[in-house]
């Protein structure tokens, strides 16, 4: 069977928790993390082409480097590992937000590659990925199992829990000014008093493969301290939307979004026009299943 095309879908995520244990002699943190993805996604098509290309469309698109992308160091790694030229065409159409701490670049790059090891027919194993992905970024392995997942050393190790019951959030992106180097910048000011030991994101971990919902009570994030502490203009933002309705807010990595669980009776039309109004980006998402999250759709004609 000769694939001509190959759609993925990669996922945005949220953080059910986000601990920071130590600062590692590499230079990197220890992190202690639970994270979730959800329905809003990235669509990336994979083709042949003469060279390799990363085109960018949708309303997210503006201001990425195709060159600098870890879509395009994905596929040039797998195709160096296997021995080709990574002689395809991508084609990543973005509806998550860049920089907003939700994941995407990321996702894309996990997407990219279980995208072409499908397209390449090259069989390599989830293990041989996770190699592969831990070279790109912290969070590109998580999204190679999808679903949901306790998230250790850096980030790269995955200790995949039970899917979550089906829960709906609103994630809201608020309109603030773009923090260069944004990872980077907030890392530098965690301080060791801001060092935790897991005990939240252990005890998540263990109510969710229990099939129970996450206590809010250990929906910590460690960078909610450091931009209480640091960042006015966003603190302003989120009071702004707490005054709107959004009483439970919790970081998204580390920001600027954040979510909000929607029970069942709420009215979320009406709540996602208060924080449009309140310069707000609204999504409607709901928890996502690691099948959903992972799906591949082949494509053997000129249909797309």
């Amino acid at each position: 069977m000769v694939i001509k095309k190959v759609r993925v879908r990669a996922p945005a995520k949220i953080n059910l928790s986000l601990e920071v244990i130590g600062r590692r002699g590499d230079g990197f943190h220890e992190i202690d993390t639970v994270m979730t993805t959800v329905s809003l996604f990235d669509n990336i098509s994979i083709e042949s082409s003469e060279k390799l290309s990363i085109n960018f469309t949708g309303p997210y698109s503006q201001g990425i480097d195709p060159a600098n992308d870890l879509a395009g160091r994905a596929a040039i790694e797998l195709a160096k590992i296997t021995g080709r030229e990574p002689n395809v065409a991508i084609t990543i159409e973005k509806q998550i937000p860049s920089s907003a701490g939700l994941g995407g670049g990321s996702s894309d790059a996990a997407a990219v590659l279980r995208g072409l090891n499908k397209f390449w027919d090259l069989n390599q194993e989830l293990k041989d990925l996770e190699k592969i992905a831990s070279k790109i970024g912290s969070d590109v392995t998580f999204f190679l199992y999808g679903g949901t997942a306790r998230c250790t050393g850096r980030g790269e190790k995955i200790h995949p829990l039970k899917d979550l019951s089906k829960l709906r959030a609103l994630i809201l992106l608020p309109e603030v000014s773009t923090i260069q180097n944004k990872t980077a910048t907030l890392y530098s000011k965690i301080h060791a008093s801001n060092f935790t030991d897991g005990s939240h994101s252990k005890r998540i971990a263990y109510r969710v493969d229990r099939k129970l919902p996450p206590p809010t009570s250990d929906m910590f994030n460690v960078f909610e301290t450091v931009i209480k502490n640091h960042y006015s203009e966003l603190i302003e933002r989120y009071e702004l939307l707490r005054s709107k309705g959004a009483i439970y807010l919790h970081l998204c990595g580390s920001g600027p979004a954040v979510y909000l669980w929607i029970h069942r009776n709420a009215k979320v039309e009406e709540l996602s026009f208060d924080f449009m109004q309140a310069g707000a980006s609204v999504f409607e998402v709901f928890t996502t299943n690691r099948q959903d999250a992972t799906a591949i759709e082949i494509l053997n004609d000129d249909a797309f």
